[in-house]
C-alpha cells in the first residue's frame, strides 16, 4: 500500500469532511493516524460504499463534490474519466498493479478483489472524537488485562496443583504419553510439547538458566509459568482424555459456583451435560485467552469478535465465534451459552436474556467479571469498568469525582472526621442566653468558625473542578455505534451486578 506524510494524511482527513483545528492539528503528531483513525472509523462511519455504489453515483451525478474532494481530483464533464480516475487512485493506493490501457471493467474487478470500500462519516465527527475512543480503549484494555492476567495466573496455578496432586514426574510435559495422540490430535500434541522445549531454551528466564547451568532438566511447575494464557490453554486441551477432563474439572468447580464431579455411573444424558459444561469452560477460557491476546497487543476491542468491519451498510454484525455453518446455528449455540452461564454463576439479568448471546465485548467481560468476582467478592473491577466509560461519557454519564485525586480526598476525610467532633459550645451559649448574659461574641465566635468550614468545603468543590478528568468530554454522539458492536449499552452495567 501506498505510504502518506502525516501532512497528507492531515489533507487526507479534512478532504473526508472530518474537521481538525489548529489545536488538534498540534495534537496529530502524537499518535499514529493507523491506531486513531483507522481502528475507529467504522464506529464514526454513517455508512460505507463499495466500487459499484462509487460508480452508480457518479452516473446519476450523485456526490461529484465530495469524491472531488475523497480522492483529490478534478470534476470532469465525461464521466468515464472522472470514473477511471477515482479507479487509478485506488489502485496507486493499494499497489494494485494496472496498466491505463486496462479497461474499466477490469480495473474494477481487480479492485473488489481486495474486498475495497470507502467510509463515508457523520458531518459532526471531528479528529477529537478518534482520539476520545483511543484514549478511552486503551484505559479499558489496561483495566481488563490485568484482571485477564488474575484468570491465567489461576489457570496455571490449577494445573501445576493437578500436577502436584498426582504426583507426576517433573518431565510430565514432554511425555508424549501424558497426551491425546489419536489420529486427529497428534499434530497439536506435538505443537505443544514442541513449545514446552522451546521454553526450555528461554535464555531471558531466570528460573530456566538457573536449571540449564545446573544441568537439571526444567521442572513442569516452571515451564508452565513461562506460557502465555493460550498456549496452556492448548496444553490442558492436548492432555489425554483422563487429564483433560480432570482438569477442566477442577477449573469449573474454582472459576464458578458449580460443583461437579465425574462419576463412573453416569447415565448418557449425565455423561452429556458433564462434558458439556467441561466443554463450555474450555471455550470460555480460549476465548478468554483470544481476548488477553488482543489486549496486550495493543489491538482494538470495541469489535472484540467482529469477522466483518463493514457492519455500516448492512445493519447488522457479523461474529467469527462460535464456528457454526450459518448465523442460526451460531444464534442457537449463543443462547445455549446462556443457560451454561446460568449454571455456572446462577440466573442474572444478562444470562436470562436470549438477546444477549452475541459472543461480543459484552459477553467477553461478562464473564471475565464473573470469574473475577467469584475469586474476590471484594474486587474493584466494576468501579474500575464504569469509571473508565463514565471518564470518557461514552455510554456512562461521568461524575463529579476523579478517582486519581486521592491527596484531595484524602484531606477531605480528614477535615469531615475533624469538623465531626468540633464543639461548637451550643449548650455553652444556650446557658448564658438564658442567664441573660450577653451572647453577642459567642455567636460572633460560632459564625466564624461555620463560615471557616464553609470556606475549605468550597476550596474543596473548586480544586476538585479544577483538571477534573471526568468532566473533560462532552455528550459522545456515537453511543448508538458503539453498542451495535460491542453490546454494552447503559442497561448492560445493572446485568453485572
Amino acid at each position: 500500500m501506498k505510504s502518506y506524510t502525516n501532512n497528507q494524511l492531515k489533507r487526507k482527513l479534512q478532504s473526508k469532511g472530518i474537521s481538525l483545528d489548529d489545536n488538534k492539528r498540534k495534537q496529530f503528531d502524537k499518535y499514529s493516524y493507523y491506531q486513531v483513525i483507522n481502528a475507529y472509523k467504522n464506529i464514526f462511519a454513517t455508512t460505507i460504499e463499495n466500487i459499484d455504489d462509487i460508480k452508480n453515483n457518479i452516473d446519476n451525478n450523485v456526490d461529484i463534490d465530495r469524491y472531488c474532494n475523497n480522492f483529490s481530483i478534478d470534476k470532469s464533464a465525461d464521466k468515464n474519466s472522472f470514473f477511471r480516475n477515482i479507479l487509478y487512485k485506488i489502485c496507486q493506493k493499494y499497489s494494485i498493479n494496472y496498466k491505463t490501457s486496462d479497461t474499466t471493467d477490469e480495473l474494477i474487478d481487480k479492485i473488489k478483489k481486495i474486498k475495497y470500500y470507502n467510509h463515508i462519516y457523520s458531518s459532526k465527527v471531528c479528529y477529537s472524537d478518534f482520539i476520545r475512543m483511543y484514549k478511552f480503549e486503551h484505559e479499558l484494555r489496561n483495566v481488563m488485562l490485568r484482571y485477564t492476567l488474575i484468570i491465567e495466573e489461576s489457570l496455571k496455578n490449577i494445573l501445576v496443583t493437578y500436577l502436584n496432586n498426582i504426583e507426576a514426574k517433573d518431565t510430565f510435559l514432554t511425555d508424549i504419553n501424558q497426551y491425546e495422540t489419536g489420529q486427529g490430535n497428534i499434530n497439536h500434541a506435538i505443537e505443544s510439547i514442541k513449545k514446552i522445549f522451546d521454553k526450555q531454551t528461554n535464555k531471558h528466564s531466570n528460573p530456566i538458566k538457573r536449571k540449564n547451568d545446573q544441568n537439571i532438566s526444567v521442572p513442569y511447575w516452571i515451564l508452565i509459568n513461562e506460557l502465555t494464557l493460550g498456549e496452556t490453554i492448548k496444553l490442558i486441551t492436548n492432555l489425554n482424555y483422563e487429564h483433560n477432563r480432570n482438569i477442566l474439572e477442577c477449573c469449573v468447580n474454582y472459576f464458578t459456583k458449580m460443583e461437579i464431579t465425574y462419576k463412573d455411573d453416569f447415565d448418557e444424558l449425565q455423561e452429556k451435560e458433564y462434558w458439556n459444561h467441561l466443554n463450555a469452560m474450555r471455550e470460555m477460557l480460549n476465548i478468554i485467552g483470544i481476548f488477553r491476546n488482543n489486549l496486550a497487543h495493543n489491538q482494538p476491542i470495541y469489535n472484540f469478535n467482529v469477522r466483518e468491519f463493514s457492519s455500516t451498510k448492512t445493519g447488522s454484525v457479523n461474529y467469527l465465534l462460535p464456528k457454526a455453518k450459518n448465523k442460526n446455528e451460531q444464534y442457537i449455540l449463543n443462547t445455549t451459552y446462556m443457560s451454561y452461564f446460568a449454571d455456572f454463576f446462577g440466573s442474572d439479568k444478562y444470562n436470562s436474556f436470549a438477546g444477549n448471546s452475541n459472543i461480543d465485548l459484552s459477553w467477553i467481560i461478562y464473564v471475565i467479571y464473573k470469574f473475577i468476582t467469584h475469586l474476590d467478592v471484594n474486587t474493584n473491577l466494576y468501579t474500575e469498568l464504569t469509571y473508565v466509560y463514565k471518564k470518557f461519557n461514552i455510554i456512562l454519564r461521568p461524575t463529579k469525582v476523579a478517582i486519581n485525586k486521592y491527596g484531595l480526598y484524602e484531606d477531605l476525610l480528614a477535615n469531615i472526621e475533624k469538623y465531626s467532633e468540633l464543639d461548637f459550645e451550643i449548650d455553652n451559649i444556650i446557658n448564658r442566653y438564658d442567664n441573660n448574659e450577653r451572647i453577642k461574641m459567642n455567636l460572633t465566635s460560632l459564625n466564624k468558625k461555620i463560615n471557616d468550614i464553609k470556606k475549605e468545603f468550597k476550596k474543596y468543590t473548586i480544586d476538585n473542578q479544577k483538571n477534573n478528568e471526568c468532566l473533560k468530554y462532552t455528550h459522545f454522539l456515537f453511543d448508538s455505534n458503539y453498542t451495535k458492536y460491542t453490546g454494552i449499552d447503559k442497561k448492560y452495567f445493572d446485568k453485572l451486578i
